[in-house]
């Protein structure tokens, strides 16, 4: 998930500095307002005499536990209630660790600390044992246009439907050309550029109304075609839109357009796991490695895959799926042959592999590939004890 938190630390240290700097790079903070300022607990009392509070204070104290206490008391008479505060130290003592907590300090952390400690110190703080789990996002995104993408969307999204009996939400994003619905043999409700329009009034009900169910446990956002001109969506209105999929579904599987621009690229930092499908030849190896040196340097950890579709069109003069190996270097997760006899009688009969075509060796593969897409991280599956808030944390109440 991608975090909108407003941050401010005060490290005592360079290397604390370091780390916290490190957070911006990450995937899940990218979006987050991180503000340092060097001066350890002494300089948040003095800042917050003045300032208002962020809803996460990091401070730095590397005296001992009395100097903590004495600095989280000086932070008590100026911090807004409610805030969560993270205390880094070096006190590595499990009964100081115990008074901290139990004053409700949000978190404690023993230096020297990685970025990794921060970020999951962080994530710790907001996690609801009340709250369902998040649905796991995987975008589909050809390196080039009409590399077979969508057709593998659609397949793996049916294919996961049938193996897992959870819920799946396909999301078809090519407003105008969109072929999921088609695929489907389905004719969508509404349209989904028309839910996009204005973010602040997308939530479930609205989704329900545009959703088209497929099968019990499969259904889509899509389009039927159309080429009425429309504004370029708004970043906000696509994630609000996917972030409320991933409440109501396991999975969601989205269909990318092969075009450049801020909602896609924000739909791919978001992305739990993105596969990128390319073609055989030197132009999909280029551009596939631009998005994979982009994915690489925004999505930290995150899953990218590679689908080498169409894999032998041309097998005299085609790249080999070792050439892509040597370049990007990953092999793909799933390589397809070239039948355009067999896709276009599926497309016709508005079928999937699993339906058309069961003794069709893709199907097995696409049977595999599902297995492999629907792994869940530990962190999605099972949510934490929720976090202690700091009502200790409050300004005194004035004398009469």
């Amino acid at each position: 998930m991608i975090h909108r938190f407003s941050i401010e630390a005060f490290p005592q240290t360079k290397d604390t500095e370091a780390a916290l700097q490190g957070l911006t790079a990450e995937r899940e903070f990218a979006k987050s307002k991180l503000t340092i300022h060097f001066g350890g607990m002494s300089r948040a009392a003095k800042h917050y005499v003045d300032n208002p509070s962020p809803q996460f204070i990091l401070v730095e104290e590397n005296g001992s536990s009395e100097d903590i206490h004495k600095g989280l008391e000086a932070l008590a008479e100026v911090v807004e209630p409610g805030r969560k505060v993270i205390v880094i130290g070096t006190v590595n003592d499990v009964q100081a660790y115990r008074q901290l907590i139990n004053q409700g300090v949000s978190e404690y952390l023993v230096g020297p600390v990685t970025t990794a400690d921060i970020a999951a110190a962080i994530t710790s703080c907001v996690k609801d044992a009340s709250a369902t789990p998040k649905g796991k996002v995987i975008s589909f995104i050809g390196s080039r246009g009409g590399v077979g993408s969508s057709t593998l969307a659609v397949n793996a999204a049916w294919t996961m439907a049938q193996a897992t009996q959870e819920e799946i939400i396909g999301i078809d994003l090519d407003f105008n050309f969109g072929t999921m619905a088609l695929a489907l043999n389905l004719d969508p409700k509404q349209a989904i550029a028309d839910a996009l329009v204005d973010a602040d009034r997308i939530d479930a009900v609205l989704i329900e109304r545009f959703l088209t169910e497929h099968s019990p446990h499969f259904s889509i956002l899509s389009t039927a075609g159309s080429l009425k001109d429309m504004s370029e969506p708004s970043p906000e209105a696509v994630e609000r839109l996917i972030d409320i999929c991933r409440s109501m579904a396991q999975y969601v599987i989205i269909d990318l357009p092969r075009h450049w621009s801020s909602w896609v690229s924000s739909v791919l930092l978001l992305s739990d796991e993105t596969v990128v499908v390319a073609n055989p030849d030197l132009a999909n190896l280029r551009d596939a490695k631009m998005l994979f040196d982009w994915l690489k340097g925004r999505r930290g950890n995150s899953l990218n895959r590679f689908i080498l579709n169409k894999a032998d069109v041309a097998k005299r003069n085609q790249l080999s799926g070792k050439d892509f190996q040597d370049t990007l270097g990953m092999p793909p997760v799933l390589t397809v042959g070239f039948d355009p006899t067999l896709f276009a009688q599926l497309a016709n009969n508005g079928q999937m592999v699993g339906e058309g075509a069961k003794a069709h060796k893709l199907n097995e593969q696409l049977r595999h590939l599902a297995q492999q897409l629907g792994g869940r991280k530990s962190g999605l599956a099972q949510p934490q004890s929720a976090p202690k808030f700091l009502s200790w944390l409050k300004r005194p109440a004035k004398q009469k």
